[in-house]
């Protein structure tokens, strides 16, 4: 959920306790009662879409966190490889290629250190004999292949994610416009019906309904002022 929803559904969940604690009063208003059974439903729909586009991320985020530091962790032992080979041999240029750091490879684009891979086992394949005596061997070339491929898929996986997480979202701004429906067009004017008989509870109702957020700009319900009991 962005701030915006947060801020919402924790008003949601505020009026849904509400009406539960005070299941007697909504209850003597059938019309009342159909409508927070509505609302009630609706929530209950939201709170499981937000559950499911927070899972849609996190998981597939730790993959590619974990296949990120599996590429860098056989990366930079064939490049430095690579990297004292050039120097020894004055070769200025595969030098430069193979002049990798951890802190340099952990800021590039995630597209840029796949590509940092597939060059570093390019130039391997290339200088397989040479980087023997750095006991660079042709497996640690081909884990090196295997582990920018694998960092590969988990970037198509979390890519995935972002498209599930978008249509995940609006599937949720769709739930929160039918909770605002319910909110709006069937429990705010409902209330009116208790408004005399049921003083405090329509008080108390208007109080929670408004979003509470100063960082956020929104369009906040105007609770009515207060309900004074007339004095008999």
């Amino acid at each position: 959920m962005n701030k915006r929803q947060e801020n919402k559904f924790t008003m949601y969940e505020g009026v849904l306790t509400f009406f539960r604690t005070n299941t007697e009063t909504v209850n003597s208003v059938p019309m009342l009662k159909d409508s927070v059974d509505g609302f009630g439903s609706v929530v209950a729909a939201l709170r499981l879409k937000s559950t499911e586009v927070s899972n849609a991320s996190t998981g597939k985020t730790a993959v590619k966190s974990q296949a990120e530091d599996d590429l860098i962790a056989i990366l930079l032992p064939v490049a430095a490889g690579l990297f004292v080979f050039a120097k020894k041999q004055n070769n200025a240029e595969l030098k430069e290629k193979a002049k990798l750091t951890e802190s340099h490879l952990r800021t590039v684009r995630d597209t840029e250190l796949a590509s940092k891979g597939d060059m570093i086992a390019s130039l391997a394949d290339e200088h397989v004999a040479d980087l023997v005596p750095a006991s660079i061997t042709e497996a640690m070339i081909s884990d090196l292949k295997a582990k920018v491929q694998a960092y590969r898929n988990a970037l198509g996986a979390r890519e995935s994610s972002v498209a599930e997480r978008m249509g995940a979202r609006t599937t949720m701004e769709d739930l929160i416009a039918k909770v605002d429906g319910i909110l709006e067009e069937e429990i705010d004017p409902a209330m009116e019906l208790i408004r005399a008989s049921k003083t405090q509870f329509y008080n108390e109702y208007f109080a929670l309904r408004v979003v509470k957020d100063t960082g956020v700009r929104h369009k906040e319900v105007v609770a009515p002022a207060p309900v004074t009991p007339s004095a008999k």
